[in-house]
């Protein structure tokens, strides 16, 4: 279902409202000891890989699907991410820097992009995820029904 354009602050239009993709996938039993095993200075336990997975990008039609699969506790040492194509497994994973941008909102509204840098698509601060729960404020109120028309 398209979402309407609201009015945004001083009569103009705010984005349309927008999805990560979710695409899910399963990481193979290979990849999970792969994911710790990439990261040897810092050590990690199974449970700490992310096995059932949803593509983390904005909604897409073409291009492979990604996720995160396990964050090595370091703000500067990247995390550990795997990718796939539509009807495939993940073969793969790869340490990918952390996407340096964030919305510049003062104070505690401050919020980091969570993808990898050059990521396709938009920070994942601009993207709703209605399976978590995480949810972009427009989509929310339009939802609701408290958006404004």
């Amino acid at each position: 279902m398209p979402f309407p354009t609201p009015p945004g602050p001083g009569g103009g239009s705010a984005p349309a409202a927008r999805y990560v993709c979710g695409a899910p996938v399963t990481l193979p039993l290979q990849l999970i000891t792969l994911a710790l095993e990439i990261t040897p200075r810092l050590p990690g336990h199974p449970l700490e890989v992310a096995t059932d997975l949803r593509c983390a990008l904005e909604r897409h039609t073409g291009g492979p699907h990604f996720d995160l699969v396990r964050e090595p506790g370091r703000p500067d040492s990247g995390a550990v991410w795997t990718l796939w194509e539509e009807g495939s497994r993940p073969e793969c994973v790869c340490l990918l820097p952390d996407c340096p941008v964030d919305n510049g909102e003062p104070g505690g509204a401050n919020e980091a992009c969570a993808l990898y840098e050059g990521h396709p698509g938009v920070h994942s601060y601009h993207c709703a995820d209605p399976e978590t729960g995480g949810c972009h404020p427009y989509v929310y109120a339009y939802e609701s029904g408290h958006a404004p028309m």
